[in-house]
């Protein structure tokens, strides 16, 4: 095994010495809620606000799935990629670190290694007391306090409401039934219910949830196909995209083709959006179920 030059192992010890000391620095700049520098977000729903408030981020996490899941807001061109959201680039951020790295609590294990490169900063709209919406209107005020951003923040905020009261508007004759749905592989999907953006719509409008049993701290459910079954006269909306090769499997998956909703051509697809995400993923979900609700060409759209 070779041994690590003098050089390398001194300019190590030079580097994590500088990063605490930016931590002490930038911890005290994050307790008072006061504008930071160059800000990392290991969470997309995190990115996403940041973006949406103006903030061009330092770095963000896998962003070419970002890009397909989650689409909108894009993050800037000059935006660092540091990783996978689960496994961040720690040789990455050492060589030059973020002022300061938000994160979430699903992602908190790492906390101990980054925080002897970063300041770290705990920032989620899931993992708290509070339901969706409102947790999310905290981290979006939170989010701008740490970044200076506060009349941006209450300015999305009542865009998101307005919003939230045009679908509660245009929704407001809906009748039939709904399963919302993202598909993990091509014999099941992730059917959601209470305790996201998805449940928030269905509590702010007319619609229905076809989905009445169980979900878990997401609010989703992991369910075979064939349970799509048990409200027949249900619609079904699928969130894109579909995992690689599940599009293909649908067209020879005879469960899936003989499910009512599908043989009787009650299924619309709408395009990418986070439903763990943010106001502005929020915003977007809301004009698109108003979009595949209503009467007229964009009601029902082929499969993508």
């Amino acid at each position: 095994m070779s041994r690590a030059r003098p050089s390398t192992v001194l300019s190590t010890i030079v580097l994590i010495l500088m990063s605490g000391l930016a931590f002490v620095s930038m911890g005290a700049q994050a307790g008072d809620d006061s504008p930071s520098g160059r800000i990392a977000a290991s969470n997309w729903t995190v990115a996403e606000t940041l973006v949406a408030l103006g903030v061009e981020p330092y770095a963000v996490s896998d962003i070419p799935n970002y890009d397909e899941w989650v689409k909108s807001p894009a993050i800037p061109e000059s935006t660092l990629d540091m990783g996978l959201r689960n496994e961040p680039n720690l040789e990455l951020l050492a060589q030059n670190p973020p002022d300061l790295l938000m994160t979430s609590a699903l992602f908190s294990r790492d906390n101990a290694r980054l925080e002897r490169l970063m300041p770290v900063k705990v920032i989620d709209n899931f993992y708290t007391d509070q339901p969706y919406y409102e947790a999310t209107l905290a981290m979006t005020r939170e989010i701008a306090n740490v970044t200076g951003r506060q009349s941006q923040a209450e300015a999305l905020i009542a865009e998101t409401n307005q919003v939230l009261e045009q679908a509660a508007h245009d929704l407001e004759d809906a009748a039939t039934p709904l399963y919302i749905v993202q598909f993990s592989d091509a014999q099941h999907v992730r059917v959601f219910g209470q305790g996201n953006m998805i449940g928030t719509l269905f509590s702010r409008t007319a619609l229905t949830n076809a989905w009445t049993g169980p979900t878990n701290a997401w609010g989703y459910a992991s369910i075979p196909i064939d349970r799509l079954a048990e409200h027949p006269e249900a619609r079904i909306v699928i969130i894109k995209p579909y995992p690689r090769g599940v599009g293909d499997e649908l067209d020879n998956n005879q469960i899936w083709q003989h499910l009512p909703a599908v043989r009787e051509g009650r299924v619309s697809y709408i395009d990418p959006v986070w439903p763990y995400g943010g106001l502005i993923s929020l915003q977007r979900l809301a004009r698109s179920l108003v979009a595949v609700s209503t009467p007229g060409p964009a009601a029902m759209e082929g499969r993508p």
